[in-house]
């Protein structure tokens, strides 16, 4: 893993890992999630504006747990007599399990559950709870809506969960822009296009879902993530065949406003 960010003597960015080996380059990519660079990594201040780590600082990520176990079979897929349709179905609810996701890979193969997939508040209602409880919790709450289905005898293995907002390698699981947030988003999305930065703030780019204005979903990921190859390139004197132009090439027609300060 990385520690450390800064510009170097020479003046590349200067990347220190975990053994604490430094090594130089002219062009750096980051995509973990922005809260990282002020609590995992140390980054050099200068290598962002005031205003950038501004936006990098307010980005609010959300909490959001999940809790899997595998069980012997598809059993879902069993008839209901009484009413010939599945036992169990892909559930969603106002109970404290919100999501329930079934996954087979076919019949009478293990399969697996997610028992609850859940957000925000009802993802701090599980916080503090073991995997184990975090299951319990998930029975009966199903077990109110399908009184009729033994989900527990299909259990098999120990169940495996996650809190995206208790592991210090995430802080949550994706952004949430809120109202107002338009201006940080810009910030972001459009750093990549650096001829106008000093060169103190050169050649350290961002992408991922939380720089996008689609966060939580792979599509905005991909986006950044191509926007800052093109700045990348554009950094090093490349620059894209003139009849297939690049996001750089098409971001002042295309890019998203920038509102006033």
């Amino acid at each position: 893993g990385v520690t450390a960010i800064a510009r170097a003597a020479d003046g590349r960015l200067a990347v220190t890992d975990t053994w604490g080996a430094t090594r130089h380059f002219p062009a750096v990519l980051v995509t973990c999630q922005s809260w990282l660079l002020t609590t995992q990594i140390a980054v050099e201040e200068s290598l962002f504006s005031q205003k950038l780590w501004m936006a990098l600082d307010r980005t609010r990520y959300m909490q959001s747990s999940k809790t899997f176990v595998m069980v012997d079979r598809p059993f879902w897929k069993d008839v209901d007599p009484a009413t010939g349709r599945d036992t169990m179905s892909m559930t969603l609810t106002d109970r404290l399990t919100r999501g329930t996701y079934l996954f087979d890979n076919g019949p009478d193969r293990p399969a697996v559950i997610c028992l609850s997939y859940a957000w925000m508040s009802d993802a701090l209602k599980m916080l503090p709870h073991s995997p184990e409880k975090r299951v319990q919790l998930a029975l009966a709450a199903l077990n109110k809506i399908y009184p009729d289905v033994d989900i527990a005898s299909h259990i098999v293995g120990d169940p495996i969960t996650i809190s995206w907002e208790a592991d210090p390698y995430f802080l949550g699981a994706f952004k949430g822009a809120l109202p107002g947030h338009y201006r940080y988003n810009q910030r972001m999305y459009g750093h990549f296009m650096q001829d106008g930065l000093p060169a103190a703030e050169r050649g350290i780019f961002l992408a991922g879902d939380d720089v996008s204005f689609t966060p939580a979903w792979v599509e905005g990921a991909v986006q950044t993530s191509l926007n800052a190859v093109w700045g990348i390139v554009h950094q090093l004197g490349g620059q894209c065949p003139a009849d297939n132009p690049g996001p750089g090439e098409r971001f002042p027609e295309i890019g998203p406003i920038a509102l006033p300060e």
